[in-house]
This record gives structure tokens, sequence and C-alpha cells, in this order.
């Protein structure tokens, strides 16, 4: 049985997968939803950055062979880390409503609302009890700021990626994952137009276009 990995956002929980979770069973897989670190259940500590969120989930991974990476937002960035890291781990990709951060210092940030940093700080102070907020405020610090190298690394992901968009009612900027299905060898790129949590909004239709990636024998590169 093949194995499929899949990374919660910000905030949330691996029960965010549970409306998907028996499609992805059906599909011949066993599911893996690991904790992501700052999150209840998870380990906390005194600082956090992307990379120990990568290798976090690394350790989690670490006995299973090649795996199918699937992430929601902060978990779609996480697994583009694992990609780039440990490439012959990941045999296909599935990001949703990826953050993308600047390439540089003129390039913009992954969000088109300016305030939507304050509204993630608060809504950390508010949750205490699920995250720390601690580890929200520094990530999203860091996926504001230019990453020239995670740029550069997307070049040598070359397995199959599957990027989804949440259309005009995400709060992220729409054209960025563009610039990113341009840079990946084979990225395909589709619009599921319900806004930034779409596996939570529109479970069918989700897992209607992840069964179609995942059970197709090639996947070109295009637009849908």
């Amino acid at each position: 049985m093949k194995d499929l990995v899949c990374l919660h956002a910000a905030g949330s929980s691996p029960a965010t997968w549970d409306e998907v979770l028996p499609g992805l069973t059906e599909l011949g897989y066993r599911v893996h939803r690991p904790i992501l670190l700052g999150h209840r259940g998870a380990a906390r500590q005194s600082s956090y950055s992307l990379n120990d969120l990568r290798d976090q989930v690394l350790r989690d991974i670490e006995r299973l062979g090649e795996v199918t990476l699937v992430g929601a937002s902060l978990g779609a960035f996480v697994a583009t880390t694992v990609a780039t890291y440990e490439p012959g781990r990941v045999a296909r990709l599935v990001l949703e409503e990826l953050p993308v951060p600047p390439r540089d210092a003129q390039d913009g940030p992954p969000s088109r609302q300016s305030g939507s940093g304050l509204v993630l700080r608060l809504m950390g102070l508010l949750n205490r009890g699920r995250f720390d907020p601690v580890m929200l405020r520094q990530v999203v610090a860091e996926l504001r700021a230019p990453r020239p190298q995670w740029w550069d690394a997307l070049s040598s992901i070359t397995a199959r990626t599957l990027l989804l968009a949440g259309g005009g009612a995400s709060h992220l900027d729409q054209s960025r994952f563009d610039l990113v299905a341009k840079v990946m060898p084979a990225a395909t790129l589709t619009t599921i137009d319900v806004g930034h949590r779409i596996h939570a909004k529109a479970p069918d239709r989700w897992l209607a276009a992840v069964t179609d990636f995942l059970r197709s024998p090639r996947c070109d590169p295009g637009h849908s």
C-alpha cells in the first residue's frame, strides 16, 4: 500500500482532513496526518523556523519510503521544503493554497491583504490552547520575507505537482501560483473558486481534482 502524508494549515489540526480521508483511503493509500510543530499534541519550543517544521515532518515520515505529500497553506509550504530537501522521498505533491514568499525585496508578499499578518497574530492570541502564537508569528514573518533560495530550489522538484488555488475569495495573491507553476518542472495549476480552505469548504470538488491527479499516469504541466 502506498503512503500519503497530509500536512495541515497553521492553527489547524489533523482533523481538518476527516472529510476527504475516506476518499484518499479508497484510492489505495495509507494516510498519515502528522501534527505540525507548535500545535496541540506536538512539541512546543521557545522559537520556531520553517526549517524546524520541515525537519519535524522528516522525522515523522522517517520510517516510510516514498510518499505522496498533500499540504494546505502552511502545510503546503512545508511540503515544498521536504520535497526540495529530500526529493527522492516524494512521489507526488498536492499544494493547496500555497503561501508564496517574495523572491527579493522588490517582490510582493504571499497575501494581497495588508492586514492579514495582524489577523493571524490575533487568531493566535485567541487560540493559545490549540497552538503556540509564537510559532504563528514567527513563521508568518518568515513567509513574508524574501526567500530566494526557496525559489531556486523549486526547479529541483521533479515530482508531479498539483497546485490548487482558491480563487478570488482567498486572501492569498492568486497571481503568485502561476509564477510557481512556471518554475516547477512538472506542475499543474487548478482553481477551485471557494476561498482559502478548499478541502474544508468544497471537499467533493477537492477530492475529485486530487483523485484525477493521483490516478493519472502522467501529469503534463498546464492550467484549468
